[in-house]
């Protein structure tokens, strides 16, 4: 997959510059809370660094990490949001460039039982942060990341301050 064309490898390109949705980045990965659905609080993607249109399509110890990785990085996610459920999805269709949907699930869910897909868009789409809860956000998973990267001894660069 060639990187050059890929909207994804070009917002990656700019994380430093102008995404206030940029938490940071492990070995394998870049990670973004989502600028939508954040009726899931806390709703992130986890991006892998290497452009590829399928799991299987990278190089095998690079996968392993990679997919140990999303595992901290929703072990995060729940514990800072304190999620009944997280669901952890990699779909591709509109996107080709590997990367997982993070998504806390709540007690308040209007249907805990279906993926947030089947939920009505007026729902999931009800909630945009203001910057004041962006900051609150970033901040309670930065918090639960660096707790996990001390635990498993992983290599990370977080995104500790928020431009607007």
């Amino acid at each position: 997959m060639d990187g050059n064309n890929c909207s994804v490898c070009e917002w990656i390109s700019k994380r430093y510059e102008e995404n206030k949705y940029f938490i940071g980045e492990l070995e394998t990965g870049y990670i973004f809370l989502s600028n939508r659905w954040q009726y899931f609080k806390g709703y992130t993607f986890f991006i892998s660094k290497i452009c590829a249109s399928e799991l299987h399509l990278l190089p095998i110890e690079f996968r392993n990490k990679f997919l140990f990785e999303m595992t901290v990085v929703s072990e995060a996610v729940q514990n800072a949001f304190q999620a009944k459920k997280i669901n952890c999805e990699s779909l591709g269709n509109s996107c080709s460039h590997v990367h997982w949907h993070i998504i806390p699930r709540y007690g308040t869910d209007p249907s805990p039982t279906k993926t947030i897909w089947d939920i009505e868009s007026e729902i999931i789409d009800s909630i945009s942060l203001s910057n004041v809860e962006l900051v609150q956000t970033h901040n309670a998973l930065i918090v639960e990341l660096k707790k996990l990267i001390e635990k498993y001894q992983i290599e990370a660069n977080l995104n500790e301050v928020i431009s607007f």
